[in-house]
């Protein structure tokens, strides 16, 4: 009988993740055992610190992978925004399955009728809790009033320390709450018997991070067994998408430190990406969009980049690279 070992985050996310991907290959491959072997990252260990303060790309991956290249695990499975726009050599992305809602919802405390309220539906100074520079730049741009704060810690960290009074709403991705089963009819969610309303943030008012909702499965170039028992996972369009924003990052070098989006749809054949780079404080936006063949994805993705590089995203970057080396 054929055996996968598969390296998983210990979080309850990456683990409902990471059994989701186990299940879908057992259905696959009648009679395929696979085990799940939890790794700790750095990511996991650091959880006082905001993410863009750390400073390193591979947070939640890093220890993956040298697990992978030790061949200690055959497969990891990552939520694709973690991962550093370059792999190590070795090591191949083999599948995307289908994107998830790659938006961002903004979850308030259940009040009143429980509808989902929007970013505009928030009083002045209200205190909003995330760990992105990417949001902080566009909820800046978009209500300059709000009070943001740092947030760490799984989903159930986050969403207790906003039942205790500490935030008056979270911007958390979708797809990892659906993933969670959190996500009720309407937007509601329980948490730890704290009742939540869930309200999706429109990706034309806050662009998605580089593959937010895309899962990416990772194991040894090498592997041909490996690959070919995941082949049956990828899905082409998200295939797509994830290769044209994650090109767009690549250019960028950007990581968490960076504010920086992406989002990739596929319509009529065509991909279609829109993309941004922000200042910290959200004064600047640098937005573009641009459209290609999916055979093309990286060198559209890379293109975006080169565009808004040369409409001011360059000194942007230049600038926050030389306020991190201070």
């Amino acid at each position: 009988m054929a055996k996968l070992t598969l390296g998983t985050r210990g979080s309850r996310l990456a683990l409902a993740q990471s059994e989701m991907i186990a299940a879908q290959l057992r259905a696959l491959h009648p009679g395929l055992a696979v085990e799940l072997q939890v790794i700790t990252t750095k990511g996991d260990r650091i959880l006082d610190v905001a993410l863009s303060a750390v400073g390193d790309k591979g947070l939640f991956v890093k220890e993956l992978e040298q697990a992978l290249l030790a061949h200690e695990v055959d497969l990891c499975v990552h939520s694709c925004k973690d991962l550093p726009s370059q792999l190590p050599a070795g090591l191949t992305l083999a599948a995307f399955p289908e994107r998830a809602d790659p938006r961002d919802v903004l979850v308030a405390p259940l009040r009143g009728e429980g509808r989902a309220g929007g970013l505009a539906d928030l009083p002045p100074g209200a205190i909003v809790g995330t760990s992105s520079l990417r949001r902080a730049c566009q909820l800046r741009a978009l209500r300059p009033d709000l009070e943001l704060r740092d947030v760490r810690g799984n989903v159930d960290t986050r969403l207790r320390k906003l039942a205790e009074g500490q935030y008056e709403a979270l911007v958390l991705a979708a797809a990892g709450l659906a993933r969670l089963g959190l996500l009720g009819e309407g937007g509601h969610l329980v948490a730890d018997g704290a009742a939540f309303v869930a309200g999706p943030i429109p990706a034309e008012l806050m662009l998605p991070a580089v593959a937010q909702g895309t899962l990416a499965i990772e194991c040894r170039a090498d592997d041909a067994q490996t690959l070919g028992l995941l082949a049956p996972l990828d899905h082409a369009p998200t295939r797509a998408a994830a290769l044209a924003e994650r090109a767009f990052l690549r250019r960028l070098e950007g990581g968490c430190q960076v504010p920086i989006a992406a989002h990739a749809t596929l319509d009529g054949g065509a991909v279609a990406l829109r993309g941004l780079v922000g200042s910290l404080d959200g004064a600047t936006v640098i937005r573009g969009e641009r459209e290609g063949a999916p055979a093309d994805a990286e060198s559209l993705g890379a293109a975006l980049a080169d565009e808004l590089i040369e409409r001011g995203a360059g000194a942007i970057l230049a600038d926050l690279a030389t306020g991190q080396r201070r």
